[in-house]
């Protein structure tokens, strides 16, 4: 049996889209300015117990998790199952711009239906299954350690809902968690039923 990680989620730095409150997705941003300083700040605030760092794929996040990685001395393992979900034809649009070109889809708040996505996108069920995939095998690779991961704000979403194994209705309950902020899960175990 393999033993519990304790894990730090950490969201990525703020970017240009994350600015102007668009759909960013898999759209491939760098980190803004403040995106580097709040980086910076996450770096310098890091537990000192932290034994791997781990990142998604997308560019925010392994130059967020590059400050990490620099100030510990310790490598970045990337792991697709982290990256942020996809939303297709939503990508780069603000809400206001989803409302107009798809009013349907906006109107029945498709990207808030487990089962259901714009034209392109990844279901909360897909990403919820993925994420907790990558968790998964993070406790069966790396069991035991400290593990500081950065990823994304959808991620986190469902990093919170694994743990707190809330009823789907409640995915939404409490707010997207900030740019640079970071969270700490202590002592669990990542094998909870989608």
């Amino acid at each position: 049996m393999s033993r519990p990680i304790h894990l730090y989620l950490a969201r990525h730095g703020e970017t240009d889209l994350n600015v102007q409150m668009r759909y960013q997705g898999s759209t491939d941003m760098p980190l803004n300015e403040l995106g580097w300083t709040q980086a910076q700040m996450l770096a310098q605030r890091l537990p000192p117990d932290i034994t791997r760092i781990v990142a998604s794929p997308l560019l925010r996040a392994q130059q967020t998790a590059s400050l990490a990685s620099q100030a510990r001395g310790l490598p970045i393992l990337t792991m697709s199952e982290f990256r942020e979900r996809d939303f297709g034809v939503f990508e780069t649009l603000t809400h206001e711009e989803t409302q107009a070109r798809y009013p349907e889809l906006y109107a029945r708040k498709v990207v808030m239906q487990w089962d259901e996505a714009p034209a392109g996108a990844e279901t909360i069920r897909e990403v919820v299954a993925r994420v907790q995939a990558g968790l998964q095998r993070l406790e069966a690779e790396h069991g035991g350690e400290s593990v500081l991961l950065v990823a994304h704000g959808f991620v986190a979403r469902a990093v919170r809902y694994l743990v707190k194994r809330w009823p789907e209705t409640d995915f939404y309950l409490e707010p997207l968690m900030g740019n640079g902020e970071i969270h700490h899960y202590p002592e669990l175990r990542w094998t909870a039923a989608v």
